[in-house]
């Protein structure tokens, strides 16, 4: 009967250990599971082979060295993102102060030694320009009465210079009248 037990056992670990071995998974869970499945039963105890105890005991503590290892590496990992993190983030608050700077360069404008909105200069260019379009429009309209009155002018200088000279003609005459006259009456007295 012992013997039976012992073949049913030795079959039972032989399957488990097939299933476990297509599996292929060495994790430490499996190990207890497959530990605990070879064990033999005394009473109320499990009875454990020594080696398997202490192989298990080395996988445990290799996978507990690997642990600590990948720890170690990821946490040097890690450091090195913060770093990185760090850099980075030094660099965008340079690149946001940059940007401010540059920002308000463009919204203002260096004359003559003055720093002004460009908006307050554009609105000074604008009221210039302004004042000049109604300075020229002024002068424009002042130019063309100008011209207006000039036309109107010279047009009374000609007609006051043919008004005189008719009136030098008919004064020539008037006198070349009164002188023949003069003469007529002079001659007329010297005959008498």
């Amino acid at each position: 009967m012992k013997r039976i037990k012992r073949i049913l056992l030795v079959a039972t670990l032989a399957l488990t250990s097939t299933v476990f071995a297509q599996g292929n998974i060495k994790t430490i869970t499996n190990q207890f599971s497959t530990l605990f499945n070879k064990s033999s039963n005394y009473q109320n105890f499990k009875i454990v082979d020594k080696q398997s105890l202490l192989d298990l005991q080395q996988n445990v503590e290799d996978s507990l060295r690997q642990y600590k290892t990948k720890e170690v590496a990821n946490q040097a990992l890690i450091e090195q993102h913060k770093q990185e993190l760090d850099t980075a983030t030094q660099k965008l608050a340079t690149a946001e102060q940059e940007l401010k700077t540059s920002l308000a360069k463009e919204d203002h404008f260096d004359f003559l030694g003055i720093r002004a909105d460009k908006n307050v200069i554009q609105t000074t260019i604008l009221a210039i320009f302004g004042f000049l379009l109604v300075l020229v429009t002024l002068f424009y309209f002042r130019f063309k009465k100008g011209h207006v009155d000039t036309k109107d002018a010279i047009k009374k200088l000609k007609e006051t210079d043919e008004e005189f000279e008719e009136f030098r003609k008919s004064s020539l005459e008037r006198e070349q009248k009164i002188r023949r006259q003069l003469q007529d009456e002079i001659n007329k007295n010297k005959e008498v």
